[in-house]
């Protein structure tokens, strides 16, 4: 644990202008001053400590300059904040040995911003290897994700892009076409709608999400601590907008499924309404839950076309919809893993085949990963992984490891892009096979 616990700030120049420091609500002001600096997404009618509410102290940290006085600058007591980041205490939903899904801690990476002024010198690289690094020294989980604003960045730091994500546009009223037993299981599920911001609403959703993380590869759940500010309107903000939505689906009175959404109305010169849906997130237990709340969603009236978000790349949403073409299928990167602790992470989650393969990681931030692991798993899919000196079959670097976790993006898809370097014929193939998973997340 030594390497976990080395000061960020030793490392850098003597000269560098800039300090670590840790955050309390007392800095609510210098917090949401930089984030307002970084993301320009002023949030009208919100005070500093709402803008920093969900922010968690004990997982976050900061780097902030002694920068005196500058022209046209307001004097502060405090030093100006210059870097910010923030974590959330998550799981993610990742393959099971027997073939399901499991879910693991994951730590969630947010509030990533560096000042305008401030970049390039050093300091996103700072918050970046305390942050790694403690996750690692705390040992609350061996993985950690975020989903990036700009792609360019993450790889640096040893994540990888692990999943896709899918947005549906299906015009109101499509016929969905599922199986007829899919179809006569959903007619039994009612559907009704509900104002998400409410104390009884968001922890139902909190509920759902966790229910249907149970099924869902790939699915991240919030902390319930942070889940009833999630979904919170601030009315100046919101505008002419309408109040986020929730539609829950039950069966027998028990809950089963859930979206949320928002819908904006629109006319043309006629007169006739051409009105749009926005289902930012939608969870199900089962396919006949997940076909009750889309059949919904499509039905509603003076709504022209939904957009689903958060989707998979083999969602049943787009066959049932007549394929991709029928549903203007867009697809982008969506989670982003990074394998902190390798020997933990890979005999967390389960396998899909048998292997033995000894893998030599690359790995120049969190360096305690960095060397020869022997991965064996048996026939049930059940993983062990430990350091060794037998020579490497492959070489990769721990992005990959990370683009590979949850089953969707292959090692041998990675090495036919020049990632993965093979020692030993067919281990790649080995790994590959073992890592994937039955659906994609």
């Amino acid at each position: 644990m030594d390497d976990a616990t080395h000061s960020t700030q030793a490392q850098a120049p003597a000269d560098w202008p800039y300090r670590s420091t840790s955050l309390t609500p007392a800095d609510a002001e210098r917090m949401a001053k930089l984030e307002h600096t970084v993301w320009f997404e002023v949030v009208p009618g919100a005070t500093a400590e709402e803008v920093v509410r969900e922010f968690d102290y004990d997982r976050g940290g900061a780097v902030e300059i002694n920068a005196g006085d500058r022209v046209g600058m307001t004097p502060t007591s405090d030093p100006p904040l210059v870097g910010i980041y923030g974590a959330f205490d998550m799981h993610l939903s990742v393959p099971a040995a027997d073939g399901g899904v499991t879910r693991l801690p994951m730590n969630g990476l947010t509030w990533v911003g560096v000042h305008p002024d401030h970049r390039r010198r050093g300091i996103l690289s700072s918050m970046m290897t305390e942050h790694l690094h403690g996750i690692y020294a705390s040992g609350e989980s061996a993985i950690a994700g975020l989903w990036a604003a700009e792609v360019g960045i993450y790889g640096r730091y040893g994540y990888g892009p692990a999943s896709l994500e899918v947005m549906l546009e299906l015009s109101s009223g499509t016929d969905l076409k599922a199986p007829e037993h899919i179809a006569a299981a959903a007619e039994g599920i009612e559907t009704h709608m509900a104002p998400a911001h409410t104390d009884e609403a968001t922890a139902a959703i909190h509920a759902l999400q966790v229910q249907a993380a149970e099924h869902t590869l790939g699915t991240a759940t919030r902390p319930e601590r942070i889940a009833r500010w999630w979904f919170e309107d601030f009315p100046k903000a919101r505008g002419n907008k309408e109040q986020r939505q929730v539609v829950f689906a039950t069966r027998g009175g028990t809950p089963v499924g859930y979206a949320l959404l928002r819908r904006t109305s629109e006319w043309d010169d006629h007169n006739n309404p051409g009105g749009e849906m926005r289902v930012a997130e939608m969870g199900a237990v089962d396919a006949p839950s997940l076909l009750a709340l889309a059949t919904r969603l499509l039905s509603f009236d003076l709504i022209s076309k939904v957009k689903f978000y958060a989707r998979s790349t083999d969602d049943a949403l787009v066959w049932w919809a007549g394929g991709p073409r029928s549903s203007s299928m867009k697809v982008t990167d969506a989670l982003w893993v990074r394998i902190v602790d390798v020997p933990r992470a890979l005999a967390e989650r389960g396998y899909a085949a048998p292997c033995d393969v000894v893998i030599e990681v690359k790995d120049e931030v969190c360096s305690w990963n960095a060397g020869r692991w022997r991965l064996g798993v048996d026939a049930d899919g059940i993983g062990r992984c430990e350091a060794t000196d037998d020579p490497a079959d492959l070489e990769l670097g721990v992005q990959v490891l990370g683009s590979a976790y949850l089953g969707g993006r292959s090692i041998a898809s990675q090495a036919s892009a020049g990632w993965v370097v093979e020692h030993r014929a067919g281990s790649v193939r080995e790994l590959s096979r073992a890592m994937r998973a039955d659906t994609e997340p």
